[in-house]
């Protein structure tokens, strides 16, 4: 298992002269992170144990800069597809989600009443459309703290072992324009995770998910290295409220029934 000396002194090593420090980190969503002008590497700890080819592809990335060109986007796409990093991600959110049933918190949620809605008629009518309506109501959020990451479904349990969707988190950043390709291709990712979950228990991007994702009409891929706008400045409030397309103006839809 690597520290971060071991870490940074072997993509050092590599090429990526300018990192001269890595944190691990325990998040929920995202995997890396370039910070303090490409300095600073943060990485989930999964990575730890990381290969040579992943110490290889981290090396690409922050020799670049962040994805710059398409090796560091080949790069991009090496780290985030790591079999194990899904497990490990999945275990952080299991004991966030057990934690916030124990203390009742809420998770932050960026986005404004009017983005809420358009979220919540997109989600429902997919669910009519794509999933025949078998899913549960479930919370659709925005969050301006992904970085890496463009969405992610938040699993629970009851003491009992009834398992329930907590939430659907999106990238704040898919509301720009520009992005709404992608915006929709994230959603149905999430519900298709939702839908297998339910369905199965799996919480990753094994064979019954990619199954649900052929079935609704997502890419059956990760979501860290997809071609979407983001904010310049981190800080920028996110206000958009993109238009809903036809089909969507409808009722039940945009009324929530």
């Amino acid at each position: 298992m690597l520290t971060a000396a071991d870490f940074l002194r072997e993509i050092r090593d590599r090429g990526a002269k300018r990192v001269n420090c890595v944190r691990f980190r325990e998040n929920r969503s995202t995997v890396w992170s370039l910070t303090r002008n490409g300095t600073v590497l943060n990485v989930h700890a999964a990575y730890r144990n990381a290969p040579p080819n992943l110490l290889d592809a981290f090396a690409t990335l922050a020799a670049e800069g962040g994805i710059r060109s398409a090796s560091s986007r080949r790069a991009a796409h090496e780290v985030s597809a790591w079999p194990a990093l899904a497990e490990a991600i999945d275990e952080v959110r299991r004991r966030h989600e057990e934690d916030g049933r124990r203390s009742g918190r809420r998770t932050h949620c960026s986005a404004t009443p009017e983005q809420r809605a358009y979220l919540g008629a997109l989600y429902r009518y997919f669910n009519h459309t794509r999933f025949d309506g078998r899913l549960p109501e479930v919370p659709v959020r925005l969050s301006s703290r992904m970085k890496s990451s463009l969405g992610h479904m938040l699993p629970g349990e009851t003491h009992d072992g009834e398992r329930h969707v907590v939430e659907i988190a999106l990238n704040v950043d898919l509301m720009l324009p520009g992005n709404g390709a992608e915006r929709v291709d994230t959603l149905l990712h999430e519900m298709a995770h939702v839908a297998d979950y339910l369905e199965s228990g799996s919480r990753g991007h094994g064979q019954s998910w990619r199954a649900w994702a052929k079935r609704v009409g997502c890419r059956p891929t990760t979501l860290y290295d997809r071609p979407v706008r983001f904010r310049r400045r981190r800080s920028a409030p996110v206000l958009r409220v993109p238009p809903l397309p036809r089909a969507l103006t409808s009722v039940p839809y945009a009324a929530g029934a």
